[in-house]
């Protein structure tokens, strides 16, 4: 806790001694910490906002104040590019967690990665439970034909079995076709605030590919982001932020299917957060 405290009063000490007299200094209420020296990983995450000033402290003066008004922001980036040009970026709109927890990062010089603190992030939202009449339906399902017909629904995915603990009986699978997708509805209008997909864990991760992430309401649709799943592993955790205007009784999960190509959507499960 020391330690976490310190890195966020030196960053607010940097931001006003960069600042300017006739600049009012502000800090961020919110517990930061260095959680890694580095750059988060292109493939591995999508910033929500890039900024650039001529320092380092300028940079986290404004990132940290923009994070904390982006109810998605669960950390900042911060880079030296030159001695006069400092860049920050704001994570993230999609980002992706392996299953031993490491975070989607490069090994580049100049960059430092902040984040925000578990409390306070767990605080913007909550699970949907089974008392929100969560239900799952799916363009198709796969059904393996041998001694005994084996069925992978797609009410696999709220089954609550992720991780290590989903088997190849717990994951949802569809057929090999074009554009496969899956739906999570539940009862009543919320905000979503995050979707927690887990991607298949023992095997066959890399088919996770294209994935678009939908919501919808009243017959409109929005979008909380698109994962181009170039390094897709078995056992990650993808975590999308939909933006503040997620109003939604429904969020829809498809595969775009490159022309003439064919996918096979597999799960192990979802989660939907609700703005609290």
């Amino acid at each position: 806790m020391q330690f976490q405290f310190f890195n966020t009063v030196i960053a607010c000490i940097l931001a006003s001694l960069q600042l300017s007299h006739n600049q009012q200094s502000r800090c961020t209420t919110y517990t930061m910490h260095k959680k890694f020296i580095g750059s988060l990983h292109d493939d591995r995450a999508k910033p929500l906002w890039e900024i650039e000033k001529e320092s380092v402290g300028l940079a986290m003066h404004v990132c940290f104040a923009y994070c904390e008004r982006d109810q998605r922001c669960v950390g900042i980036e911060i880079c030296t590019i030159r001695p006069d040009l400092a860049r920050c970026r704001g994570c993230c709109e999609w980002y992706v967690v392996d299953k031993d927890g490491g975070l989607p990062r490069t090994a580049i010089g100049g960059c430092k990665y902040f984040e925000l603190s578990k409390n306070s992030v767990e605080s913007r939202g909550t699970r949907l439970s089974t008392n929100s009449n969560l239900s799952a339906v799916a363009s198709s399902t796969y059904i393996e034909h041998g001694i005994l017909e084996v069925e992978y629904p797609a009410s696999n995915v709220l089954d609550g079995i992720y991780g290590n603990d989903c088997k190849r009986v717990n994951v949802y699978s569809s057929v090999i076709e074009k554009n496969p997708w899956l739906e999570v509805a539940w009862s009543g209008t919320i905000t979503i605030w995050r979707i927690i997909i887990y991607n298949r864990y023992e095997c066959c991760g890399s088919r996770l590919v294209n994935l678009n992430v939908t919501y919808k309401n009243n017959g409109v649709t929005g979008i909380c982001g698109f994962y181009p799943g170039l390094l897709s592993r078995d056992g990650d955790i993808l975590l999308f932020y939909c933006p503040p205007e997620a109003h939604a009784t429904s969020v829809k999960l498809q595969i775009h299917s490159k022309p003439g190509q064919i996918n096979e959507l597999n799960l192990c499960e979802v989660e939907i957060y609700k703005k609290s």
